[in-house]
C-alpha cells in the first residue's frame, strides 16, 4: 500500500477530493465519488476503491482496514494518503470529521442484466421521479436494498446519487445496489418501453388513484414510480404506467414522505414474495 503525507491545504489531492465532494461535474469526469466515514471504508468494495485518506491520528487503524481488505500489494494496491490532523477539515462534508475517506468508483450496471435477470428472478424497481432532497435518496436507496429492490432508475431533475449527503443516508447500499440516472424524459420513455416488452408493470402511486397499495399482485415483475416530494409524479409519467395505487390515510395528513412511501411499496412486494 503506497503512503503519502499531506501537510498543506494547497496539495493538488486536496483539491481534487474537495471537487468530488462538491462538484457533481467532477465526479462525473473522474467516474468516481468520495465516502466519508468508517462505516462506508469498511464496506467499500475492494475492486471499486482508488484512494483512502486517513488523518494522521487516524492512519494506523484505517491501515489495517485496508490491509484486511487486501489492498497492499499486487493489482490491488491503492494510494494511502495520511493527512495531517488540521487539514483534514478540507476534505471533509462534516462537521465532525471522522478522520477517514475513500474515493470509490461509480458502478456501471448492465440495464438488460437489470430487466431480464440471468437468474430467472422477477426483477423489482423503483423509478424516482424528481425526487430532489439527498436524505430522501439516500434512504430509498437503503430501504431498498432492505425490501430485496433490484434496481433503481433516476428521471432527469433527481439529486446526483453520489453526493456526499447521499452517500452518508444510504449507509452503504449505493455500492451494492444498481443505479441508472436517465438524462431525459425521451431515455425514459425508451427504458418503460423496455421493462414493459420484458413483463414489468409500472405501479403509479397518486393521490387520485382509488385502488390501494396493498390489492395488486407484485410478484411478477414490477416498478414503483414515486414522485417528487412536493408535486408528486408528474402526469406525463404517470401516463406511461400501467396501474396507479394509494397509500390510504387517515387524520389530516395530505402525503407522506417520498422515502416512506417508496419503503412501504416495496416491503409490501417483499411481503408478497415471502409468501
Amino acid at each position: 500500500m503506497a503512503e503519502n503525507i499531506i501537510t498543506a491545504s494547497s496539495n493538488k489531492k486536496i483539491r481534487q477530493v474537495q471537487a468530488l465532494l462538491e462538484k457533481g461535474r467532477a465526479r462525473r469526469e473522474a467516474g468516481c465519488f468520495a465516502a466519508e466515514g468508517w462505516h462506508l471504508l469498511e464496506e467499500a468494495p475492494a475492486e471499486r476503491l482508488t484512494e483512502v485518506y486517513a488523518a494522521r491520528s487516524c492512519a494506523e487503524q484505517a491501515g489495517e482496514i485496508c490491509a484486511a481488505k487486501k489492498l497492499q500489494s499486487g493489482e490491488a494496491s491503492i494510494p494511502f494518503y495520511v493527512v495531517e490532523d488540521r487539514l483534514f477539515d478540507k476534505i471533509s462534508d462534516t462537521k465532525t470529521p471522522q478522520g477517514v475517506l475513500c474515493v470509490v468508483r461509480m458502478s456501471d450496471p448492465d440495464t438488460e442484466e437489470l430487466i431480464r435477470p440471468s437468474d430467472g428472478g422477477e426483477p423489482l424497481f423503483f423509478l424516482l421521479d424528481q425526487i430532489r432532497d439527498p436524505g430522501n435518496l439516500g434512504t430509498i436507496i437503503r430501504a431498498g436494498e432492505a425490501a430485496g429492490v433490484t434496481g433503481i432508475w433516476l428521471t432527469d431533475g433527481c439529486a446526483d446519487p453520489y453526493q456526499p449527503k447521499v452517500v452518508r443516508s444510504a449507509m452503504g447500499a449505493l455500492y451494492r445496489m444498481p443505479v441508472v440516472r436517465l438524462a431525459a424524459d425521451g431515455q425514459l420513455t425508451e427504458a418503460v418501453a423496455r421493462w414493459q416488452r420484458a413483463g414489468i408493470r409500472l405501479y403509479g402511486t397518486s393521490l387520485q388513484a382509488e385502488q390501494a397499495y396493498d390489492m395488486p399482485d407484485y410478484r411478477g415483475g414490477s416498478a414503483f414510480v414515486i414522485g417528487n416530494e412536493s408535486r408528486g409524479v408528474r402526469d406525463q409519467v404517470l401516463a406511461l404506467c400501467d396501474e396507479t395505487v394509494i397509500i390510504p390515510m387517515k387524520g389530516q395528513v395530505e402525503s407522506l414522505n417520498a422515502a416512506i412511501a417508496a419503503s412501504l411499496m416495496a416491503f409490501e412486494a417483499a411481503r408478497q414474495r415471502r409468501s
